[in-house]
């Protein structure tokens, strides 16, 4: 006969629910760190997971709805068991802020079993064991944030062997060589050798960047190094628009297809540079070998922190739900309706939001909310349904391959790393500059062939140091022109800005820079086994540098009403020697507004 326990335990910590969320919630690390046995996902068809533990002799096979969660206050999961001496569990576990500060943590587990052994160990393997291991858990997450510190950061036995020890300073020395701050490598060193397994399976670099807090770029330029030297791999992984989990997962950059579908979601997408393929590493197995397949949880909230929310709703019922939101743009989907509601939160939006689906779908109305509202979640639907509320944009810790390719530093390495020929993908949004030299045949003909090929080569060398200064990349040369890519419209000004300062600065015989920039979304493309950029954006930006006498930067209206252009153009220069002026760009019927910035 089948018997149920229940166990309701609760421990207070200094830190707020905010901050134990994302250890927490990542149940992955916490079962690791609880000692729960490794598990191996078999099917995954529309988050309902069938997976099994990795045990020797005894076989434990489960069926595992999706995780219900609302950040930062509470997740909940149950599993129904196919094999094994369970018949179900449920867990939920909340996180109350105090009112002095803190949070109160309820942890709920319910199991059901009708096996005799079970009813008899369950008591204290769960009721005392497993209590035990959960609330040290506990306390060594609110130990780690009360020292500001991140889990990467935890004192380990040391990981690395005599023999990857010596390979990774060996090879390290290249990584310096090339620009890399010795600082910076030791502290690689160091993250290699203590960090647990989970850390090192998927290294993200700007995230890496944010705990150490250091600059981004500097990380992922020195992990691109550290590639080439072989002390880490790189990996291209697709990531789903939806559940933006990983749907595959690349070596090299011409494996990867612009088509990819979700398993998951049941869903085909096209890939974006600047969205979903995000640039990771991992150490290469000759300085620690690793099992990349070690899992602790087939599903976590934390592998999908873009949900602030995920709630199942039987047919004709509501559901109040206090949630925490960033200032911005959300969007409520429902599983079983079509379309979404678009919810936009700020300080001055209502406390309190009806969202209601029906059969027909969402109303087309966009809901103004606060940052702290209560969402009464309405399933106006005759089938069950789950309510998830996501933010629209992606978060900034993934270096995509859009922020990876734009770099200097990987055009010169891995210059061979291109997509296939034939493929094409977008980017989302992407700087480029042109340039080109007035009167260059006459500057030959005036101090000879010699002297003013020294002169172009040298403007070539300049050109392409305050490239690589700001982050961006030469793509080609043309004759006397260049093409370079840049993430951001600042770094394409601060580049250009500096130098043509400095072209001027070596006087006679005077090199007059003519130089155009533009911003917008691109193809990319694989042109003469090198990465290059397509479309209306490149044309545009192309032809810009007609309109400039030399000395001069000429810019489109997207690129000034930049916000951090606004700022650069407002601090360092006088107003006299910006002019706002229209024109037609060849090839395009509309004239455009169009900026001229003289050096």
């Amino acid at each position: 006969m089948a018997k149920e326990f229940t166990f309701n335990w609760q421990w207070d910590i200094k830190s707020s629910p905010e901050a134990i969320w994302s250890l927490a919630a990542d149940t992955n690390r916490f079962n690791r760190d609880t000692g729960q046995p490794e598990v191996e996902l078999l099917t995954n068809v529309k988050g309902t997971k069938l997976a099994r533990m990795k045990l020797p002799i005894l076989r434990i096979e489960w069926e595992e709805e999706p995780f219900e969660w609302t950040y930062p206050y509470s997740f909940g999961i149950a599993r129904r068991y196919r094999k094994g001496p369970l018949d179900e569990m449920r867990v939920n576990a909340r996180f109350d802020p105090l009112p002095e500060g803190g949070t109160r943590i309820s942890y709920q587990s319910i199991f059901v079993t009708g096996n005799l052994l079970a009813q008899l160990g369950i008591p204290f393997g769960i009721g005392v064991i497993a209590k035990n291991r959960f609330e040290r858990a506990f306390r060594k997450y609110d130990a780690i944030i009360q020292r500001g510190e991140s889990v990467n950061e935890m004192p380990r036995r040391r990981a690395l062997s005599s023999g990857g020890r010596a390979r990774f300073k060996s090879q390290s020395e290249a990584v310096m060589k090339q620009g890399t701050n010795p600082e910076l490598v030791n502290r690689l060193e160091d993250f290699l050798d203590h960090a647990d397994e989970l850390s090192i399976q998927r290294i993200r670099p700007y995230a890496l960047a944010d705990a150490w807090k250091t600059n981004r770029r500097a990380v992922l330029e020195m992990f691109l190094r550290a590639t080439r030297a072989g002390i880490v791999d790189m990996s291209w992984d697709l990531l789903c628009p939806s559940c933006r989990g990983i749907t595959e997962g690349h070596s090299n950059l011409a494996d990867v297809h612009g088509d990819s579908h979700c398993n998951t979601c049941q869903i085909d997408f096209r890939a974006n540079f600047d969205h979903n393929i995000e640039v990771v590493f991992r150490p290469n197995a000759s300085v620690r070998a690793i099992d990349y397949a070690a899992a602790f949880c087939v599903g976590s909230p934390q592998l999908q922190p873009h949900v602030v929310m995920s709630q199942s709703l039987s047919p004709l019922r509501s559901l109040p739900v206090d949630v925490q939101l960033e200032p911005g743009r959300f969007t409520m989907r429902a599983s079983n309706a079509s379309g979404s509601v678009s919810i936009f939160a700020d300080a001055d939006g209502a406390s309190k939001a009806d969202l209601r689906v029906t059969q027909y779908g969402w109303p087309p109305e966009e809901q103004r909310v606060s940052l702290l509202p209560t969402l009464n979640l309405i399933n106006a639907t005759d089938a069950d349904s789950t309510f998830q509320l996501e933010r629209t944009s992606w978060g900034d810790q993934a270096a995509t391959a859009a922020d990876v390719t734009a770099l200097q530093v990987f055009r010169d390495l891995f210059a061979t790393e291109v997509i296939r020929p034939g493929e094409e993908i977008s980017v989302g949004s992407i700087t480029l500059m042109f340039t080109d030299l007035r009167e260059s045949t006459r500057l030959y003909r005036r101090i000879g062939d010699a002297p003013a090929f020294g002169r172009v080569r040298e403007h070539f060398q300049l050109l392409e140091d305050e490239i690589a200064a700001e982050g961006g990349a030469i793509v080609k040369t043309m004759g006397d022109s260049v093409m370079a890519a840049f993430r951001h419209p600042i770094a394409a000004m601060r580049a250009m800005w500096k130098a043509q300062v400095k072209i001027m600065e070596r006087g006679e015989p005077m090199l007059w820079l003519k130089a155009g920039m533009h911003k917008g979304p691109c193809i990319v493309v694989n042109l003469n086994d090198r990465l290059d950029y397509f479309g209306s954006t490149v044309n545009i930006a192309a032809r810009l540098p007609n309109f400039s006498q030399g000395g001069e930067l000429i810019f489109t209206e997207e690129i000034y009403k930049d916000p951090e252009v606004q700022e650069f153009l407002t601090q360092n220069l006088k107003p006299e020697v910006l002019s706002r002026f229209t024109d037609n760009v060849k090839g395009f019927d509309e004239p455009f507004t169009l900026w001229k910035l003289r050096v």
